[in-house]
C-alpha cells in the first residue's frame, strides 16, 4: 500500500524462488489483506502471480543495464 501511494502500479506480481504452491497461497492470501485494506485514493492495483521463477533474480539484475544506458530519468531508479 505504501509504494502504491507513491507509485501508480498497475500490478504486484509475486514471484521468485518458490515452490508453485506457496506461491499461490502467498498470492491468495495477499489479496485477502490487500481487499481489507482502506486505499482511498489509490490506484486499484491486481496482485498476480508471476510465471518466471527462480529466474526472476537474475533476468531483473540484467535489466539494470538497459535501464541505466536508456531510461528517460536516471535519478528514478538510481540515486546515490
Amino acid at each position: 500500500r505504501s509504494a502504491c501511494a507513491v507509485i501508480d502500479f498497475e500490478a504486484v506480481v509475486i514471484d521468485g524462488a518458490l515452490p508453485l504452491d506457496v506461491r499461490r497461497r502467498l498470492v491468495e492470501r495477499t489479496n485477502e489483506h490487500w481487499a481489507r485494506m482502506d486505499r482511498q485514493g489509490l490506484t486499484d492495483a491486481v496482485v498476480v502471480e508471476g510465471s518466471i521463477g527462480r529466474d526472476a533474480r537474475a533476468i531483473g539484475g540484467a535489466a539494470l543495464p538497459l535501464l541505466a544506458a536508456f531510461a528517460r530519468d536516471h535519478d528514478v531508479l538510481f540515486k546515490d
